[in-house]
């Protein structure tokens, strides 16, 4: 840091040959001494007083661009969940109690399940069937998805949140309960006794041999070994992280109220970096290459490279109130629950 001091010279009224030269030199040497160190301080100060935002935010990178495609897709009131599946998009709406399926060939809601039962919640696609969380009856349905039907309601806890995968399992979080259970998906029942992780758990995702838990309300994440169903670490992270989501070898978490997102190294158990990205993010996805961030506050989504952790340039500009995102059939998908609708976005090279 460099700065310039603006001193102006005071001429002297004495005639020089009557004062001597080296006093004013000497004061003026401790003056500028003494002006340096100031400099330096406050360099120091400064450095110290903002070192995430030096360590955690470089220049953005620039990459390829993604695009909205075409029109908002309208699927229902007050969407909830969204997962890109096999062949379909599949979308809950909270105010019409239903699931929507999207055929992502033409970009168009092709049919509307209305046997959920009350209002749907976390969906997910995994070991041949559609997985919908029920909050307010702290249940799981499972969906047969050639034809929409409910093939099996399972009893979890309270106020089921969000649910994740392994081989033969479905890993439900019961916000409410501050608990997670493990469903055999064979059997259709709960194994062993609910698993006590952090306040208020809001997602859940399986990645390297372990289930991690976002805890709302403790900043903090749970990773349950998922061999012995016991809480194996308790990670810090930033304020209210809400959604998980793992990809490139890394657990990645937004956390709603830092506008940013943190990466998990799994091998060290500890956040490796921390990115800025919008304001308020919420249900974040990845694929192999990028993380796709929804931002609520400014409508938008940020795209973060993986290998680097660094924002890529320009945030897509969706429209407000954004929520969740899902990636797959080569598109990410992006609710916006206040228009009740679905937008497409291409991710570019």
């Amino acid at each position: 840091m460099s700065a310039g001091t603006g001193a102006r010279t005071r001429l002297s009224t004495v005639p020089p040959r009557r004062r001597r030269a080296w006093p004013g030199l000497v004061a003026a040497a401790v003056i500028g001494a003494l002006l340096a160190a100031a400099a330096v301080l406050l360099l120091r100060d400064d450095e110290a007083a903002t070192p995430q935002a030096r360590a955690d935010s470089p220049p953005p990178l620039p990459g390829p661009g993604a695009d909205v495609v075409g029109r908002p897709i309208r699927v229902g009131e007050d969407t909830t969940g969204i997962n890109a599946g096999v062949r379909h998009v599949w979308v809950g709406s909270s105010a019409d109690q239903s699931l929507s399926l999207i055929d992502p060939t033409i970009d168009a809601v092709i049919s509307r399940r209305t046997a959920i039962g009350d209002r749907p919640g976390s969906i997910i696609t995994a070991l041949g069937s559609i997985w919908v969380t029920r909050p307010d009856a702290g249940a799981v349905n499972r969906v047969d998805p050639r034809g929409g039907v409910v093939t099996a309601v399972i009893p979890v806890g309270d106020s089921p949140s969000a649910l994740a995968s392994s081989a033969d399992s479905i890993w439900v979080a019961n916000e409410d309960d501050d608990t997670v259970v493990r469903i055999d998906a064979r059997t259709h029942q709960v194994v062993g006794r609910p698993i006590e992780v952090g306040q208020r758990p809001t997602s859940i995702v399986y990645g390297d041999g372990s289930v991690w838990v976002a805890n709302f309300e403790d900043d903090t994440v749970s990773r349950i070994d998922a061999r012995s169903r016991r809480v194996v670490a308790t990670i810090p992270v930033g304020d209210q992280p809400l959604a998980l989501a793992e990809g490139a070898g890394a657990i990645w978490v937004s956390e709603q109220e830092d506008d940013s997102v943190s990466r998990i190294d799994p091998d060290s158990g500890r956040v490796a970096r921390t990115v800025e990205v919008g304001d308020r993010p919420r249900y974040i996805d990845a694929d192999p290459e990028r993380v796709w961030v929804p931002n609520a506050g400014d409508g938008t989504v940020s795209v973060i490279d993986a290998r680097s952790s660094r924002v890529l340039a320009d945030p897509v500009q969706v429209g407000r109130g954004v929520d969740r995102v899902s990636v797959g059939l080569d598109a990410v998908w992006v609710t916006q629950p206040v228009d009740g609708t679905v937008v497409r976005i291409e991710p570019g090279g």
